[in-house]
């Protein structure tokens, strides 16, 4: 029976996911990186949209998690030996990260134990960071997913686990569509792990998508899908039918 470490934040999407993975009877620990703030993006007109979102789809309430292991970072202070102590000591079969993007390779190759990151867009178009907003302004909306990968180093090279998309709804802004892909892989995370317990998971390798850097989002570019495209997801598809890696 495997033992899974989670490694995320203090916000009420986190604090679903840690949910879910507690419900498969597999979650042991959990590292957390408080922020004071609930920030989604250096733009602020953008970090808007995913607080309203966040709303949305996932409360305002931080569930109870004292069941489990629990330790706590700040941001200067995830990479420290701490955070792979934690995770080691622990007996770890598995540790999945989410919203965690300052973890350093030299720490992720001193985590001794299958490492998964849940990440958001397309992995084999788009890579990094703000993912699914780069493929809105590409006009390949359809393509907005959260997708879940090996993860060895921060290249996001590792192979392809489960991705869900968006399935968005007239009314839904970019941020809309990229909370309710979160929200189908958090209600696939059950059956998932059950596979990883049976060995049974099926892993595709995952091409070469371009890799995009926090900076090469611009406010400009937010400006652009607020102006022309009213920041709404159906405006922004081109005719290209995306193909999702699924395990269920």
């Amino acid at each position: 029976m495997s033992k899974i470490a989670v490694i995320t934040k203090n916000f009420p999407r986190h604090f679903d996911f840690i949910v879910s993975l507690m419900e498969t009877g597999h979650l042991v620990c959990a590292a957390m990186m408080i922020n004071e703030d609930n920030v989604c993006s250096h733009i602020d007109k953008l970090n808007q949209y995913y607080i309203k979102s966040e709303h949305k789809f996932f409360g305002n309430k931080f569930n109870n998690i004292s069941r489990i292991k629990t330790v706590t970072f700040n941001k200067n202070s995830i990479n420290s030996e701490k955070l792979t102590d934690f995770i080691n000591s622990n007996g770890i079969d598995l540790t999945i990260i989410y919203d965690i993007d300052n973890i350093n390779n030299n720490t992720l190759s001193s985590i001794k134990n299958d490492i998964w990151k849940l990440t958001f867009g397309y992995t084999q178009y788009y890579k990094g960071y703000y993912c699914n907003i780069h493929a809105a302004l590409n006009n390949k909306s359809q393509a907005i997913c959260s997708s879940l990968v090996e993860f060895k180093d921060n290249s996001y090279n590792g192979r392809i686990i489960h991705q869900t998309s968006a399935n968005y709804r007239q009314e839904d802004t970019i941020t809309d569509a990229e909370y309710r892909s979160l929200r189908k892989m958090m209600f696939d995370m059950e059956k998932i792990v059950e596979l990883y317990n049976n060995n049974a998971l099926k892993y595709y390798e995952n091409s070469d998508g371009k890799y995009y850097t926090c900076n090469d989002l611009t406010i400009d570019d937010i400006e652009k899908l607020i102006q022309e495209k009213d920041f709404l997801v159906k405006n922004t598809c081109d005719n290209e039918s995306i193909n999702f890696i699924k395990q269920i």
